[in-house]
């Protein structure tokens, strides 16, 4: 269990989904000042569909259980520094965006997000609209074996375990950001997903078939980001 901190988050039922794409392509969507990281000679780039069951500022919850994609590629700082670049955050609850989007300088955009059970002959199925197109149709269904963390220096490690993001203010400013959270408990997971997410949002088309991971959940400590130079 994590102290009580300006803002925390408690995340369950987490699907991630990920796409290899080509490097030089991908280089286009985020600052000059950043470098895409690759693994396996691959840039990634990765939609995180979860439940946000709870917000909460100084131990005092602050929003209810919302529905939640996140999407995010792989970067370096200027310092080398590993980190994330999210791309877009989707919820369906106002108050989360209000609450998070301002202090943490995150890309909040609109969308229409579903979750059901049951999801044709998956356990889950969660869908996200943007612009009245579907952008993402995910289904899985996870084991039940116990959880286990990622091996460090595996691919699944270079894809889930980030504790960094980088972001600009209005102003320009190089900001860096922290999500601190104890290794993502995984699953194996059957997962099947459609959708154009990804040309959706002005992304290069995938190179390769997804990669999936399946957590239940954890919980992470949010501190808003400062000048990179402080860092």
């Amino acid at each position: 269990m994590l102290s009580v901190t300006p803002l925390s988050a408690t995340v369950t039922d987490a699907c991630f989904c990920h796409w290899p794409v080509e490097t030089d392509a991908l280089t286009r969507s985020i600052p000059d000042w950043l470098t895409i990281e690759t693994a396996d000679g691959d840039a990634w780039v990765t939609a995180l569909a979860h439940t946000v069951s709870s917000v909460a500022s100084f131990g005092v919850e602050v929003t209810k259980p919302a529905r939640a994609v996140n999407v995010r590629t792989y970067v370096r700082g200027p310092n080398d520094q590993r980190g994330v670049r999210f791309l877009a955050l989707f919820t369906d609850d106002a108050l989360t965006t209000a609450t998070a989007a301002p202090p943490l300088r995150l890309p909040y955009r609109d969308g229409v997000l579903t979750h059901e059970t049951d999801g044709g002959g998956f356990r889950s199925r969660r869908t996200l609209d943007v612009d009245g197109q579907r952008a993402l149709d995910l289904r899985y269904t996870p084991d039940n074996g116990e959880a286990t963390t990622a091996p460090p220096d595996s691919l699944a490690s270079f894809l889930v375990e980030r504790q960094r993001y980088f972001t600009t203010d209005p102003f320009g400013t190089r900001l860096v950001g922290s999500v601190g959270h104890d290794p993502w408990p995984l699953r194996t997971v059957d997962a099947d997903v459609q959708g154009s997410l990804l040309r959706t949002l002005g992304l290069p088309d995938p190179t390769g078939k997804p990669l999936f991971h399946y957590s239940p959940g954890t919980e992470f400590a949010l501190a808003p980001p400062r000048p990179l130079w402080l860092d």
